[in-house]
């Protein structure tokens, strides 16, 4: 799971602003995010936003050479998504909270049904639409976005089973169970929000019925989410799961370009963007000299995760391809006789 924890410093925070020009370069596919972004008092440097030069999906890249230690961009707050939004939710926040005392991954589960819940009621036209419209909602989503998502949730049963034999094998079999259970619970919390919000914008009868089918996949997108992009930070003393926007927008390299840390933000006290700049920031900059055109890379696991792991946490595979590792698995399985016995 993507777990980076952001050490909490008190550094000086160079403000850049997001410039209207930077939008209007921007590929048209991501206006709206940095449109967004901007609104919630984002600050964007020397930064671009286009299809991954080094993994799947979108990546950022520096527009100009940038100098070790710059700022690339910071992130408020209050634009990344965690428990505290989950349990703030005027429908089902108290449900939500009543999970997160349970504990044994509550907070989790009331992430990903929050999450789920904005997009099936309100999707791009939501508080969140324009971040929440650059999740991975299912294998192809968004559409023409060439995210090429190959994560274990989307996969069939046969996918699954051609891992047998690696530790790759219970962890994906684990993580789906986990899945599918949550989306029993979540179902039963948000069912009623999403079937109204389907009605009043005119829905056919059809599509209401539906619903349930559609929360169990926009709860697999969550949790898809929630495993490859969320950051753990510290909130009055408290450690929570945050979806950071632009963070998690940065591919993997084990020798990353860029270093990530929360600091207190000085706009607290007089605002911060048209819906004000919240009480910490994420500030990313550069750990070394970039060069013009180069992607921004971050480390998902300081060199701790063994490949099965990162394949089902991630869906990939650092150096290989998916397909070539899972062939990897099949040629060692060659030899494994019934009941677990091998070969040599």
């Amino acid at each position: 799971m993507l777990l980076q924890t952001l050490a909490l410093l008190q550094l000086p925070l160079a403000a850049v602003s997001l410039a209207v020009s930077a939008v209007a370069a921007t590929d048209p596919r991501h206006a709206p995010l940095l449109s967004w972004l901007e609104r919630w008092g984002t600050e964007l440097g020397p930064v671009t936003l286009g299809k991954s030069s080094v993994g799947a999906g979108y990546g950022a890249f520096a527009s100009r050479d940038v100098t070790e230690g710059e700022l690339l961009f910071s992130v408020p707050s209050t634009a990344c998504v965690g428990l505290y939004d989950a349990c703030g939710d005027a429908d089902v926040g108290e449900a939500l909270a009543r999970l997160v005392v349970k504990g044994q991954g509550g907070a989790t589960v009331a992430l990903a049904g929050l999450l789920a819940k904005e997009w099936l009621c309100a999707g791009e036209s939501g508080p969140r639409g324009p971040y929440l419209a650059m999740l991975p909602w299912d294998a192809a989503w968004p559409p023409e976005a060439e995210q090429e998502q190959e994560h274990c949730l989307w996969w069939s049963e046969a996918q699954v089973d051609a891992l047998e034999g690696s530790p790759a094998y219970s962890d994906a079999v684990g993580i789906r169970d986990e899945v599918a259970l949550a989306a029993k619970v979540i179902k039963s919390l948000i069912g009623a929000s999403v079937r109204r919000a389907y009605k009043e914008r005119g829905e056919p009868p059809w599509a209401v019925w539906r619903a349930e089918d559609d929360i169990e996949r926009a709860v697999r997108g969550a949790f898809v989410s929630i495993l490859t992009r969320s950051f753990t930070q510290e909130d009055g003393g408290d450690e929570e799961k945050r979806l950071v926007p632009l963070l998690d927008m940065l591919q993997h390299a084990a020798e990353p370009n860029v270093r990530h840390v929360q600091v207190s933000d000085g706009a607290a006290e007089g605002g911060g963007g048209a819906e004000g700049g919240g009480r910490q920031r994420v500030v990313v900059t550069a750990r070394r000299p970039i060069a013009a055109g180069e992607e921004l890379l971050n480390s998902y696991d300081g060199g701790e995760l063994e490949p099965a792991t990162f394949l089902t946490r991630f869906g990939f595979v650092p150096g290989r391809g998916v397909g070539e590792f899972v062939d990897s698995i099949r040629e060692q399985d060659k030899g494994r006789l019934p009941f677990g016995f091998r070969i040599g």
